[in-house]
């Protein structure tokens, strides 16, 4: 039987176009002229000399001016929240991210977050490339989203959205039985090449993070910074 192409298992997925065809994107991936032209944000460069308390300091000073240069809630999230972004650069060690994500400061960027949102009326894929997952959930979820997506004012998506921004409480992730189903996340070769590429699994290691749940209102660092810019 001849092995299935990668459009085969997954029409989404584009080979590289050099030839060799192991380096597999997503179709809706750019290509590097393009990329070159997306949106970029240039920020100061962070001080990782600072001690816990000024390196804080630092990190709403950074997001301010990252709030200042772009109306794009993806662009600030990338710069700012994102993998390669001002917390992950300024609290690299995994103790001292988790003490900041539990502090005042960090609903604070998600505070400017939530405001930028509100205004952002641009397509999310006009910053950079999206991506699409597709979950399966009971009726009666998809109940209680649709009545609280109403209750908000929100499509279900953004709803969602804003949901999956914020860090999942460990208290309430169940632990995971036996072998993972489904699809694994990423672009994906031939079903031969996966199985021999694909590392040994190991045990999940548990996320620390606890998350403080208290709820304020999404524009009050907005107000109080537009109070502040007036006086």
């Amino acid at each position: 039987m001849q092995d299935s192409t990668p459009k085969e298992i997954n029409p989404l997925v584009d080979t590289d176009q050099g030839g060799t065809g192991d380096t597999l994107r997503y179709a809706s991936d750019p290509t590097p002229e393009q990329a070159a032209n997306l949106p970029t944000l240039e920020l100061s460069a962070p001080d990782l000399d600072q001690d816990y308390q000024g390196r804080c300091r630092q990190t709403l000073l950074l997001a301010e001016e990252a709030f200042a240069k772009t109306g794009s809630w993806v662009i600030f999230f990338r710069e700012v929240l994102g993998v390669s972004g001002i917390v992950q650069k300024l609290f690299p060690d995994a103790e001292e991210q988790n003490r900041f994500i539990n502090g005042p400061d960090y609903a604070t960027l998600h505070e400017m977050l939530a405001a930028i949102r509100s205004q952002d009326q641009s397509k999310s894929d006009s910053a950079e490339p999206e991506r699409m997952i597709t979950i399966r959930i009971p009726r009666s979820l998809h109940e209680l989203l649709r009545q609280e997506s109403e209750e908000c004012g929100l499509s279900i998506n953004k709803l969602c959205i804003s949901k999956l921004l914020l860090p999942t409480n460990p208290r309430f992730i169940p632990e995971q039985q036996g072998r993972r189903r489904g699809r694994k996340p990423g672009p994906q070769g031939t079903r031969k090449r996966a199985e021999e590429n694909a590392p040994a699994e190991e045990p999940a290691a548990h996320d620390n993070r606890i998350v403080n749940h208290t709820r304020t209102p999404a524009h009050s660092w907005a107000a109080a910074s537009s109070e502040r810019n007036e006086g």
